[in-house]
């Protein structure tokens, strides 16, 4: 069993973000729900198209707060304060951003719809659906996959606080869709952080930050980046068989731990940092070809750490092969 602390991650995403109310393929933008035969209800046959590769930024978010990274200059700037016009939301665990832009984020046992500004100010958030949960269980990691990978649109896929990968329905309900698998001796594979899904060349591809586990000890001082296996998954879920979702490895570790929140621009990877104890702080790490990280940025000031984010599948990334 892995830990229960907070996932993380960051986005790649459009400037500005708007919403839509179904998350499993309204690429329209018209907010229709997909019908019975899984048809997207497009508003003019084709989906909208996804913003300029020039306005993407990458988005990080702490359990309150939002914040952009620009992949270019590195600079990390907060954009504001999470808010559902409640005072019983928990804490903001992950961000997935669709093909379109359009940006969602997630407690432990709910899914919203997030605005965000043009510039600083409060990001609301609409709830979509309530998760549906079994004994004990939480979401943490989230991401959107490409459109036709799970079904005819974009799907979103969360990881729990085993760390499993499930897909989520419109209607909150979950399909377990697997986990990372078994290495040598005793050590199994756990999903340590976020999940991230993008395409290369056309084809639908996905990476993870995953952590080795020797029965309920799992390292939390080098997490791995690995390759998620898209065609196992999108076969477990048509059977709705779990399967062993880890293709490949890139390297033998990055060198950090608690690396709860990933996105990618081009051939690295920036993966957020969880607060470590009391002596590491919240980091910025960039990952390369080889999965070797390289610190980039403590963030003392952020004292309870990275918390959760997401990926736009229209990202332009070129760190796994083609």
């Amino acid at each position: 069993m892995r830990f229960t602390s907070l996932f993380a991650g960051l986005a790649l995403v459009g400037c500005s973000a708007s919403g839509v109310t179904n998350f499993t393929g309204d690429a329209g933008g018209d907010g229709a729900l997909p019908d019975d035969s899984g048809n997207l209800p497009f508003k003019d046959g084709t989906a909208d198209t996804a913003p300029p590769v020039g306005t993407l930024l990458i988005y990080a978010n702490t359990d309150n707060e939002l914040y952009t990274m620009n992949p270019t200059t590195k600079a990390v700037t907060l954009v504001g304060a999470f808010d559902d016009g409640t005072t019983t939301r928990g804490n903001v665990t992950d961000l997935a951003v669709n093909a379109a832009g359009d940006v969602w984020v997630n407690t432990d046992s709910a899914i919203y719809r997030a605005t965000v500004p043009n510039g600083p100010g409060t990001v609301m958030l609409t709830k979509v659906t309530d998760i549906t949960l079994k004994s004990t269980q939480k979401f943490y990691a989230l991401g959107f996959t490409l459109a036709g990978t799970l079904g005819a649109g974009e799907t979103l896929v969360a990881g729990d606080n085993l760390g499993d990968l499930y897909a989520v329905e419109a209607n909150g309900t979950t399909q377990l869709l697997g986990g990372f698998g078994t290495g040598s001796g005793n050590v199994h594979y756990e999903l340590s952080g976020d999940v991230m899904f993008f395409a290369v060349n056309g084809q639908p591809r996905g990476l993870a930050t995953i952590r080795s586990c020797a029965g309920t000890n799992c390292t939390t001082t080098n997490d791995l980046l690995a390759e998620i296996d898209v065609a196992a998954m999108k076969t477990a879920y048509a059977t709705k068989t779990p399967a062993s979702l880890r293709k490949g490895l890139l390297g033998g570790g990055t060198g950090f731990g608690k690396l709860f929140g990933v996105g990618a621009w081009n051939d690295s990877v920036y993966a957020f940092s969880r607060l470590a104890g009391t002596t590491t702080p919240p980091q910025l790490i960039q990952i390369g070809v080889n999965g070797t990280g390289t610190l980039l940025k403590d963030f003392p000031q952020i004292t309870s750490g990275w918390s959760g984010a997401g990926v736009t599948t229209s990202a332009p990334i070129t760190i796994l092969p083609n």
